[in-house]
């Protein structure tokens, strides 16, 4: 596979409870990712299951009552960490770090207005500085949707025979950017 779609569907009332469809390019279902909202709990505690609901990836930021992180931990349902994705949402940068800290990939979001009333990519590259190799979309999808609806459309390009842990971490690192818009879009 060298694509996949996540539709994200807000939930609640208040708009923070979501749930993500992972999809092929035609539109078939493969994975369902649920978000679990506490009182004082973690800001994403987002679990990916298979359709026949296994847990396979566990995406987890800490409550920023408890710590100042800003790296989101990536892990597989059996707890063997996958790697971190941090984030710098000001440039909207994030770097894929391996499970021992070190940095392996970068993803570059789009410069000041950059997606604005268009689709906002991101470019996934080695960290080293190589050409872009990959690239996660948020898909513009019309004004009037944009404006009325909470919901948002991903894709997520990459190499067909790269690892399947480095497209859960791109899975993960997609989940992230849609988190951190919500947020900035909240504050607007």
């Amino acid at each position: 596979m060298d694509e996949i779609r996540i539709k994200q569907t807000r939930h609640s009332l208040m708009q923070s409870y979501c749930t993500y469809d992972l999809l092929t390019p035609d539109g078939a279902l493969l994975y369902r990712a649920e978000e679990r909202r506490e009182c004082c709990g973690p800001r994403i505690d987002v679990s990916v299951q298979d359709l026949s609901g296994q847990h396979v990836l566990m995406l987890l930021l800490p409550s920023s009552f408890c710590t100042w992180e800003t790296q989101l931990q990536v892990s597989e349902a059996s707890g063997m960490l996958l790697g971190y994705i941090d984030s710098s949402w000001s440039s909207r940068n994030f770097t894929i770090l391996t499970p021992t800290g070190q940095k392996s990939l970068i993803v570059q979001g789009p410069g000041w207005g950059g997606g604005f009333m268009s689709d906002a990519n991101f470019q996934v590259s080695m960290y080293n500085g190589q050409e872009a190799f990959g690239l996660i979309t948020r898909v513009w999808r019309g004004a009037k949707k944009e404006f009325f609806s909470p919901n948002d459309y991903y894709t997520v390009k990459f190499p067909r025979d790269l690892d399947v842990g480095v497209k859960a971490l791109l899975v993960a690192c997609t989940i992230y950017i849609d988190f951190l818009h919500y947020r900035e879009r909240n504050r607007n």
